[in-house]
């Protein structure tokens, strides 16, 4: 706690986190729901990992931030993290305004039809579907939040969802 943090306010959310549905919270953060901690965009990381057990790895082009894996958006499990690329103006401060699951191999598969399904039960059909021989992109955007689910052969099948604020 810094000297001056004393006379800080606490910034108090808008709307009770327990009952809102799945797109009032999407418009607003992420709500890990096994524990009920909620991550407000636009938060310095910093500032949430005093709330949340987060672990940071450095790499040289780049900064991720592992949250492990949690239950998000009605009930989605997944091991979830956050990259901040160091070339990029956006990674300068980390504010959080993403947070991605990523899978290789057999299992890419496997989320695929898991996260696309939990998505379409709880969102409705994605705004935009592209599909070819090699790939899959699958695009929500649900209060100001786009969902993005990516899938791709690049020598062996991947999987990409992020979820990040416009």
């Amino acid at each position: 706690m810094g000297l001056f943090d004393f006379f800080k306010r606490k910034k108090k959310l808008d709307f009770d986190i327990n009952n809102s549905s799945p797109i009032e919270l999407l418009g607003n953060g992420i709500l890990f729901e096994e524990d009920n901690k909620f991550l407000k965009w636009g938060t310095p990381i910093k500032d949430l990992s005093k709330s949340v057990e987060l672990n940071e790895k450095l790499f040289a082009d780049r900064t991720v931030y592992h949250w492990g894996e949690h239950k998000i958006l009605n009930g989605l499990s997944l091991e979830l993290t956050t990259t901040y690329w160091n070339h990029r103006e956006d990674s300068v401060y980390k504010m959080f305004n993403s947070i991605s699951f990523s899978v290789a191999g057999e299992e890419a598969h496997k989320y695929l039809d898991l996260i696309s399904k939990h998505l379409e039960s709880n969102f409705g059909e994605p705004k935009s579907k592209e599909v070819s021989d090699t790939e899959i992109i699958c695009e929500w955007i649900v209060n100001e939040t786009r969902l993005c689910l990516h899938f791709f052969e690049q020598y062996i099948n991947k999987l990409n969802f992020e979820i990040s604020r416009l």
